[in-house]
């Protein structure tokens, strides 16, 4: 304790050096925005790294439960293609063994695949890390799914060059536009900070018959996911105080905290959308 003290009172000038430091570097980063974005995009490039390396070593250990999970939606996407090849033999349409592509054609949405780092869901304001960042053609505001379930995830919130932060279903400024299956009536998901197994779709109409059971998607209103996104199942209904709407309880089709693998949705058309719907607006 001695030596300590004598420490202190001999580095006097120093230490009250740092400590002023500390607290201009502070005041300058909160209320400066330009230096915000730099200091979060350098803390987000450094905690990667780490959370990257200690996913390594996870990941090593896990490799048998991870390659279950990839060979189940192997299987689950091979069971679609069954279905849809079936479904459109059924249309009468000729359908070959392979869909040929020519190189000039543009799909609406490509899939980014991605691993779990880090995720947060103990609290109300949770984030997940992902591996793949601006170097892998991942940007703000972008839609993650979950595998081998395909359900929604949530939406890319800041990016680095080799990683990025989700704002996932499970966090209190999450709102994602979706509807019930079979109508096209819809209304905003969010959750209620309660259950992290649940979220409510709000402000759907009441006339709109719902039943336990029916599955919830996305609506396609936005330019982030694809419409027919499956997010859950109605679990209840529930009168809201504005007598002309229902809430609904959505049991969630994705297990946030029991996924390690995603997929980030690119929309090839998402800027032409924006753009025209943004003069649109200006128009009116």
């Amino acid at each position: 304790m001695r030596n300590l003290i004598h420490f202190i009172l001999k580095n006097t000038h120093w230490l009250l050096f740092l400590f002023l430091m500390f607290i201009s570097t502070l005041l300058m980063v909160n209320n400066n925005e330009y230096q915000r974005s730099k200091y979060l995009t350098f803390e987000n490039e450094i905690v990667g790294k780490v959370y990257s390396v200690a996913d390594g070593i996870s990941s090593y250990i896990g490799l048998r439960t991870t390659n279950r999970k990839l060979m189940q939606y192997i299987s689950s996407l091979e069971t679609n293609i069954q279905v849809l090849e079936y479904q459109l033999k059924e249309s009468n349409l000729k359908l070959d063994t392979t869909l040929i592509l020519s190189d000039s054609t543009i799909l609406p949405f490509e899939f980014i695949p991605a691993r779990i780092l880090n995720k947060n869901i103990s609290s109300t304001e949770n984030y997940i890390t992902l591996n793949k960042g601006s170097n892998h053609g991942v940007e703000s505001d972008m839609g993650v799914l979950g595998t081998p379930t395909g359900g929604v995830v949530g939406v890319i919130w800041k990016v680095s060059p080799n990683f990025s932060v989700v704002i996932p279903v499970l966090n209190s400024k999450f709102r994602l536009s979706c509807k019930i299956k079979g109508n096209n009536y819809p209304g905003p998901l969010v959750w209620d900070r309660r259950d992290i197994r649940y979220a409510t779709l709000e402000e759907l109409p009441r006339h709109v018959e719902t039943h336990a059971g029916d599955t919830v998607v996305t609506s396609g209103n936005s330019a982030i996911f694809p419409e027919g996104i499956p997010v859950g199942t109605v679990d209840e209904t529930r009168k809201q105080k504005n007598d002309n709407f229902n809430s609904i309880k959505v049991r969630l089709l994705t297990d946030i905290g029991d996924i390690d693998h995603v997929l980030v949705v690119k929309n090839n058309f998402r800027e032409e959308q924006l753009k025209l719907e943004k003069e649109t607006e200006n128009v009116n």
